[in-house]
């Protein structure tokens, strides 16, 4: 009996995806989403802002402060775990 609840949801599933398969409306692609030659002017066109220099700089200070912290927690991290597994083997050995 341990089966019998997998062996029920995988019969569940295969009724369920074969209903799906039936439906003739559900994999159809419409006109319009199909691939086809548009005019130029009908393309999206995107514009993008551009950042002040006052931005860049700020954010480049905030990106080197990040990057530091991150250096140091790694390092502190890596000495701790050199530490302790150190501690451990020279227990081990005593």
């Amino acid at each position: 009996m341990s089966g019998a609840g997998f062996a029920m949801d995988a019969i569940k599933r295969t009724r369920g995806n074969r209903s799906l398969l039936k439906k003739k409306g559900a994999f159809e692609i419409q006109k319009d989403n199909t691939f086809r030659e548009k005019p130029f002017h009908q393309y999206a066109k995107y514009t993008f802002k551009k950042a002040s220099p006052k931005y860049m700089i700020k954010l480049r200070e905030q990106l080197r402060k990040d990057k530091a912290k991150r250096r140091l927690k790694l390092g502190v991290t890596l000495v701790l775990t050199i530490g302790f597994g150190l501690y451990i083997l020279l227990n081990l050995m005593i």
